[in-house]
């Protein structure tokens, strides 16, 4: 695909974006499709849930004129469909888990058999040859995908982060394809929606009037697109990256996602149990704001991004990328508490100077 074509289509999907942002508002708070404070959730005033939808309308607007470029795409509008009517009932009525499940089940089933989209091996993470999945790929790609929706969906704790770290993932993919490639395409439209929907969700004074959430349908909808578009430059024969280099352009929200889980299953807690043990939490009660743990988990993750493209332009064996990830994601909850320490001890010491003796 020229970049002739890709330019409108990046406007289109941003474009579109924006205008649904302002259009759906005052319907999802006429149907009460808003989020409320309360428990967990410490934001001021209900807040319009309409993100996912704008997301996904002006995603698929702008792939409408990419064409071609993406694989499949009337099948991956139908996967991505269910998943944002799911998300959408969820914000709004809260469906039993079972049910959320099966649809993304469905979803990963049309990604495999309808797309053709399977992942068929894991690269060389251990140094000893390719790894195929043969008669596992169905089951790996599903605990894999699956992962990548419900990662997506629980670090969305703060404003404009499962957003900006979407961006991120997609950016790479984008960089690793090349520039021309029908995955690059495919992720830089994706990415024109997602801007759109960051300039209401972006934690910043101006857009406070018109601030917006994506919810469960605009999460679910970043992790399985973001899987969709990176399984078609890192499988088949005409891969272009391996899958452990991948791996870095989600760390964040998989570290996050799986350090959460063991730690409640160690607790003697279901792993899908709600908690306020996720990165921005701790953050959080390290004395770090909204922007500041934005700033902290975005950056991070960019910086992991950036490793991994130099890792496989360096042509870095995966094995080394591999073992790099793996400490990163062991160590990566004692970095976050490190810093969240740190901050407090900062902050305390300016209480004591402040305070008159």
């Amino acid at each position: 695909m020229s970049d002739f074509n890709l330019v409108p289509a990046m406007v289109v999907a941003f474009a579109v974006t924006t205008v649904f942002m302002f259009a759906l508002r005052p319907l999802a708070k006429s149907v009460g499709l808003v989020d409320r404070p309360g428990g967990r959730k410490s934001h001021i005033g209900e807040v319009p849930i309409n993100g996912g939808i704008a997301m996904f309308i002006g995603a698929f607007a702008g792939l409408t004129l990419v064409g071609g470029a993406l694989y499949a795409l009337p099948i991956l509008f139908v996967a991505c469909l269910l998943l944002v009517v799911t998300g959408v009932l969820d914000d709004h009525f809260t469906i039993p888990a079972a049910a959320r499940l099966t649809i993304q089940i469905a979803a990963v089933l049309l990604m495999v058999y309808g797309a053709k989209l399977p992942l068929t091996d894991i690269g060389d993470p251990f140094g000893t040859g390719e790894i195929s999945m043969g008669r596992f790929t169905l089951i790996f790609t599903m605990l894999v995908t699956l992962t990548m929706i419900n990662a997506y969906n629980l670090i969305d704790g703060v404003d404009g982060l499962a957003g900006s770290l979407g961006l991120v993932a997609l950016l790479a993919v984008a960089t690793a394809a090349g520039p021309g490639h029908n995955a690059a395409a495919a992720a830089l439209t994706v990415t024109a929606a997602i801007v759109g929907f960051l300039m209401f969700n972006f934690p910043t004074k101006w857009n406070r009037k018109v601030r917006s959430f994506m919810g469960d349908a605009g999460s679910t909808l970043l992790g399985f697109t973001i899987v969709w578009i990176t399984l078609g430059i890192s499988q088949g024969s005409e891969s272009l990256i391996s899958p452990v280099h991948c791996l870095w352009f989600a760390s964040i929200p998989i570290y996050d996602t799986l350090t959460c889980f063991v730690r409640r299953i160690l607790a003697g807690k279901s792993p899908f149990t709600p908690g306020r043990d996720h990165f921005h939490h701790t953050l959080k009660r390290g004395g770090f704001g909204v922007r500041d743990s934005l700033g902290i988990l975005t950056g991070l993750q960019a910086a992991y991004a950036i490793v991994a493209l130099i890792g496989h332009f360096a042509q870095v064996p995966d094995v080394v990328m591999f073992t790099g990830w793996s400490v990163l994601g062991l160590s990566q909850r004692f970095v976050i508490k490190t810093m969240a320490k740190h901050r407090r001890a900062a902050l305390l010491r300016r209480r004591r100077m402040q305070t008159p003796v």
